[in-house]
Formats: C-alpha cells, structure tokens, sequence
C-alpha cells in the first residue's frame, strides 16, 4: 500500500475548534506497514496527552485507553491488522508507527490510573465486564455514568470476575466470608485481611504490604492465590515466581500488576528492593524505557500494593516494616479457626460464582469506605501510614460484625504481638523492656551512656552473642536510635538528651499513663 496522506475532514479529529489529523502533511513516506497501522488507531481511538506529558490512544466507543509504548499495544495492533486486514505486522512495524504520531497534535485530558480511580470530584469509577460504573461523592451505592471516563489499568489485566452488577444495599457484604470455606484464615485476622483487601481497591490512599508467612501447608499460598484474583484479576502471570533482585524488576512488574503478588520468598529480599517496594507503596513515578532504549518515554505517578508470602518474615528494610503487615497462618495441627483442615474444599482457588460473590461484596464494603472514610474519626495513636487501613477497617468490621471496636480489637492484638516479635529480635530494646519490667520502673531515668551500658548488660537476653551487643558506649548510642521506635510504640521513651562534657545522656523510661491512649 502507497504512502497516502489523510485529510483533516477524514479524520474526525480536532484542536481549538480546528479538524487536524494524526498524520503530518509533508512527513516523508513510512513503510506502508507504518501507515496501515497509523489507519488502525485512527479509525479507533484518539491521541491525548495528560497533564503530565503522558501520552495514550483513547477509544471512541469507551474502554480502557492505551499507552503509547510499542511492547504494550503491540499484541492488539497485531491481532486487528490480521482479522480486519489479513495482514502481519511486525513489532519494529509498530514502533515506526508511534514514532510519527508521538509528534501529532493530542488533546488533553485527565486519564484515570488502576482498578479504581478518583476524578477531580472525588467521584469513583470501577471498571465491571466492560462497563465504568461509578460511586460518587459520599454514596454507598453504584451507578453507571453518562459519559464513559477514560482510564488505564496495568497491561496484564482482566476484567473483575462479577456475574451481576446491582446496588449495593442488595448485596450479600457478608459474602466476602465466603473466603473462610477455602482456607483456614485466622479468627483474630480476618478482620485485617478483608481491610486489606479493600484498601487495595483504594488506591489514592497509603498502601500497605500483605506478608503471609508460615508452613507450605497452612492454605497460604492459597489465601494468596485467592486475595490476587478478587483484588487484582490478570490475564496471565498471577503469581511473580521470580523474586524480583533489582529495582528494574520490580519497576518491569509494576507496570504489568495493580497489585505485586510475590509467592514464596524463599531467600529474601535486596534492600534495593524493599526501598524501591516503599516507593511504590507511597506513591512513586514508574518510568518506561523501550527494550533496547535508554530514553524514559513514558512515566506514571502511581501506588501499588504489595502481597507476598514465605515460610519466615522477609521485610527487614526499616520504612517498609513500618508499612508491612506481616500475618502468620496457623498451621494445620493448631487451626485457630476452630475447623480442621479437612473441612476446608480443595480447590486451589475459588469456583468462578463463588469468586463473584465474594468480589460483589467486596465492592459493597468499598462503597462504604468511599462514601464514609472521612468521616471516620480515630480516638487512638496509631503508626503513621496506619490511618488509612484503620478508617477503612472500623468500617469494615462495623459492617460484618455490628461492632467497629472488633477491628481494633484485632489490629492492637495484632500490633502487640508484632512489637513483641520485633523486640526480641533487637537485643537492646528487649534489655530495657526486661529491665523497666524487673525493677518496676515508673519514671524515665537519665544516664550516660557508659552507664546505661553497665546496667543493661545485666539483662542481656541469653540468646545475644559477643558480636550482637554493643562494647562501647558510641555502639550503644547507635543501637537507642534503632530501638527508639520499638519502645515508643510500646510506651517506652528513648531519646538523647545531648552531651555532659564527653559523655551522651540518655532518658529511658515509660513515657506515661495518659500519653499511652493517644
């Protein structure tokens, strides 16, 4: 096919009240592979270009929009060119295509990002068996909107799994317990693990890491398996087997996933890694390079969750502890939920009505988070990017059990026997809880360092060999500063109140009745 240029009537498109067209007047001839792929998108979808410089293709008749990166749309250009033209295209074929019409004219518009995204109204949008529907502002139930808001969703998506779509005050929210007949999900966790998953359906607020840990046998891998096909439904690769060991895998893995499912950990995490892991978590641009490219083309400013499992914690890097929570499953022989393990069914996953009963409820308790969350007021301390997943879990537990205490309940059960865990594996904080403890300690205690050292060292836990304790009083100082969160959260203050010539003091000691309730 002969290069042809398209007029500006022939194309439909327009800028300022001007017609114009993907294709510049004048540009040199491409291969006509180049110009029937051009003629593809042209007659499907329109350029835009979001605030950001972002540029995507946006359907004409509504769906999800594309990104304008060649690896990404390259298997639906193949697929269109031979059904509708019985043609092969070729990837390079592609590239060449989008090379020319990244320097067209684009309109501009917002472009909504992940499962779920906000307007500038704080409307939410879903995307449900190819429609958008939407809960706006305060509002429990679903509607579908007048005009389709364009969005994109990670490369390898599915659409959610639901059978029916219907208000929400008509759903089963109790539904999402259906869960529990698959695998032996704690009683005392449940709570944490349904917030969690509607957190990350919430993706404008802090995200948080899921880590399930504990015997090959204990359903976490299923739990797992289940969690990732209800909250984030792919088209393929449900699992990341391959356990990510630079920051380029985790980035490659973000732009495939709305939510990063890490199975079985087995030999940890680099802390390249788990930094990068934090980013995301706190919103972070993820930036595109083309195989083979060194230029950035396309960058998104995005949150994504993280799910993981292994047989023992991996998180260790600091900040991402802080915003890990980290759930152990009971094993078979100590079933927490009251049930053996063979009452359980034994498929791997989730029959298909089953799943979409649990994710209709799902979508029920998300419009109870959407529409009440700000409303929610906390009346206790809690770690910082913890307000989010207690918001919407007073919510939750409100919903299912009738009591928003149950949430809290179960998350400060939860926070103790972590801070207890994280404690004994620092030997320091585990001296000084053991010895505020013994003597009975009420007042915080100033002391240098050297002094402090002496004294502790008498409760130095068994377990701590030569090299993990301090010999000097500078270690010592190091080792407060490690320990100073550990024991705040578990009312204990530590902190340096400067130098007395050569020698550090240090105040330790409970922080205080009335400071311990916020």
């Amino acid at each position: 096919m002969d290069y042809q240029a398209i007029s500006p009537e022939s194309t439909g498109l327009h800028n300022s009240g001007q017609q114009r067209s993907f294709y510049r007047v004048g540009r040199p001839p491409k291969p006509c592979k180049a110009n029937l792929i051009r003629q593809i998108l042209h007659q499907a979808y329109r350029l835009v270009a979001d605030p950001n410089g972002v540029y995507f293709l946006v359907p004409n008749l509504g769906g999800p929009v594309l990104m304008l990166e060649a690896e990404m749309i390259s298997p639906i250009i193949k697929h269109i060119a031979a059904s509708t033209n019985n043609r092969d295209v070729s990837d390079q074929n592609v590239r060449d295509a989008l090379e020319i019409i990244r320097g067209d004219y684009s309109d501009f518009s917002t472009i909504g990002n992940g499962r779920t995204w906000l307007d500038n109204y704080d409307n939410r949008y879903i995307a449900l068996n190819g429609k958008v529907m939407m809960l706006p502002p305060k509002q429990e139930n679903m509607i579908q909107p007048e005009l389709a808001y364009p969005y994109w969703h990670p490369a390898n998506s599915r659409p959610f799994h639901t059978m029916y779509i219907q208000g929400h005050s008509a759903m089963d929210l109790s539904g999402v317990r259906i869960i529990e007949s698959y695998v032996p999900i704690p009683k005392d966790r449940d709570l944490l693990i349904y917030t969690f998953m509607v957190l990350c359906l919430m993706p404008e607020r802090q995200q948080l890491v899921l880590e399930l840990t504990g015997e090959l046998k204990s359903g976490m891998a299923q739990l797992q398996d289940i969690i990732k096909r209800i909250v984030d439904p792919v088209i393929k690769e449900n699992a990341i087997r391959d356990t990510p060991t630079k920051v380029r895998d985790v980035d490659q893995k973000a732009w495939r996933h709305h939510v990063l499912n890490l199975e079985y950990v087995e030999d940890g995490l680099s802390s390249a890694v788990q930094r990068r892991m934090f980013e995301l978590l706190c919103k972070s641009r993820l930036e595109w390079k083309a195989i083979g490219c060194h230029e950035i083309t396309s960058s998104l400013a995005v949150r994504r969750a993280f799910l993981l499992s292994s047989l023992e914690p991996v998180i260790t890097q600091p900040e991402l502890v802080e915003l890990t929570l980290s759930l152990e499953m009971p094993s078979p022989s100590t079933d927490k939920t009251g049930k053996a393990s063979s009452q359980c069914h034994t498929q791997e996953s989730l029959p298909s009505e089953d799943q979409s009963r649990v994710f209709n409820a799902l979508l029920g308790l998300l419009g109870k988070a959407h529409a009440n969350i700000d409303q929610v007021l906390l009346d206790r301390r809690v770690p910082e990017g913890w307000h989010d997943l207690c918001r919407i879990g007073m919510i939750v537990a409100d919903t299912l059990t009738g009591r928003a205490e149950a949430f809290w309940a179960q998350y400060e059960a939860y926070l103790n026997e972590r801070l207890c865990e994280m404690t004994e594996e620092e030997p320091i904080a585990k001296a000084v809880v053991e010895y505020l403890r013994i003597n009975g300690i009420t007042e915080a205690i100033e002391n240098p360092a050297g002094v402090w050292l002496a004294i502790l060292t008498e409760y130095r836990p068994t377990w701590v060999s030569d090299s993990q304790w301090p010999r000097e009083a500078r270690g010592l100082g190091a080792a407060f500063k490690r320990a100073a969160p550990l024991l705040d959260a578990q009312g204990i203050t530590c902190y340096s109140n400067g130098k007395r010539g050569s020698k550090r003091h240090w105040v330790i000691g409970p922080i205080g009745l009335a400071m311990q309730h916020f």
